[in-house]
């Protein structure tokens, strides 16, 4: 079974997926694969090096090189927030700017993910709350991980003020 992607609708944004994390080994081609297949034209990966390790996703960055997809990373702590907001914001602006169909996943898909999704979704000109509404219904469960990520994106504008 290969990552599903859910995407996120939302109006004035490019096409934007969040997933679980890659299955590793000999499935991680496959699932690259798919991911060219499905149109995806960045990966964003948020876990952290130790996670990439654990995991066994060393081989990601370049496979998605070779598939023709730009490949992103931008570690956050597992169940955490990103410790810098501007260098969250200034990443979030980046990858949302470019025109390409994004899918960003952290280990499940659901906290950090969420996370840097609903700052794409902002910068776009979404207001937080909206944009958590809409990864929520596109995932069809309750997002992100922990009440501190929520709390996060719903004071992240008050921050950049």
């Amino acid at each position: 079974m290969l990552s599903e992607l859910y995407w996120i609708e939302a109006p004035g944004v490019p096409r934007l997926a969040t997933m679980a994390r890659p299955r590793a080994g000999d499935w991680l081609e496959d699932e690259v694969a798919h991911w060219a297949r499905s149109g995806v034209g960045m990966v964003v990966s948020l876990l952290e090096p130790d996670e990439v390790d654990d995991l066994q996703l060393g081989m990601e960055a370049a496979l998605c090189r070779r598939s023709g997809i730009e490949y992103r990373s931008f570690p956050i702590p597992d169940r955490g927030v990103p410790d810098d907001v501007g260098a969250a914001w200034r990443f979030a602006a980046e990858i949302a700017e470019t025109g390409k169909t994004i899918a960003i996943h952290c280990r499940a898909g659901i906290g950090r993910a969420s996370i840097v999704a609903a700052l794409v979704l902002i910068w776009r000109g979404l207001a937080a709350d909206a944009a958590l509404h809409a990864i929520e219904k596109a995932r069809g469960l309750p997002i992100p991980d922990t009440e501190e990520q929520r709390a996060w994106v719903l004071t992240f504008r008050d921050r950049q003020r």
